[in-house]
């Protein structure tokens, strides 16, 4: 039987790509497990039937005659763009913001290449041939288009007219928090479905609604992937 050393695998290299794959393996798992775990696994309240990490692409072809422009103005992250959806069942103004994960994709590409054994035939490597089809995914995703490498992660609803405030109270109940931020012209209540409504100073009117997706629906859709 050949040692790592005498087909060109150097130890070092070889322990780092089973640590990287091991780390890699346990991560899902652990996911797995929290979620089933969680006591109060929360999905956030859909809105147009968007859905959590939908890219631009796939949000282009169930508005078709919207226009979704992907636009990046300075006072966003290098990784978000927004887009403005004219859509029908939603009076006012929605704003999409979607993100993109290319630098993180950049950094584990170049961690999985670090650990690729130097071995001369990665075809009779198994752990090579694992990290060689890891690295081959993460240069197929860089390489999609914008639109399809843009994931929605906020939906922000600013109605023509402002929504009673009664009117959400009854359907998403008590808020499970109350913030205040400079700038907003009154406190925000906050629902751990994703919900974030903007009040009018007497908290009477809701001007403005953002719908979050949750950390279980990001976890979910990670899974299903």
């Amino acid at each position: 039987m050949k040692s790592r050393t005498s087909i060109g695998v150097r130890p070092e290299r070889a322990h780092a790509g089973q640590g990287l794959l091991r780390r890699s393996r346990c991560a899902v798992a652990l996911l797995c497990l929290l979620i089933m775990v969680r006591p109060g696994f929360v999905r956030a309240e859909s809105f147009l039937g968007l859905e959590p990490l939908q890219t631009l692409s796939s949000v282009r072809q169930r508005f078709p005659s919207a226009k979704l422009d992907a636009e990046h103005p300075p006072w966003l992250k290098d990784n978000q763009y927004y887009c403005m959806l004219d859509a029908d069942g939603a009076d006012g103004m929605v704003a999409l913001l979607f993100e993109h994960d290319d630098e993180k994709r950049k950094q584990k590409l170049a961690d999985l290449q670090k650990s690729l054994p130097s071995t001369v035939n990665h075809a009779d490597n198994p752990q090579a041939k694992s990290l060689n089809l890891l690295i081959r995914q993460q240069r197929e995703a860089l390489a999609r288009p914008l639109q399809d490498r843009l994931a929605l992660v906020r939906i922000r609803w600013i109605p023509d007219k402002p929504q009673r405030l009664a009117m959400l109270q009854a359907k998403y109940g008590k808020p499970d928090a109350i913030e205040i931020k400079s700038g907003a012209p009154g406190p925000i209540f906050v629902w751990q479905r994703g919900v974030h409504a903007y009040l009018t100073p007497d908290r009477r009117l809701v001007k403005m609604i953002e719908f979050w997706f949750t950390e279980d629906d990001l976890a979910e859709v990670f899974l299903q992937r």
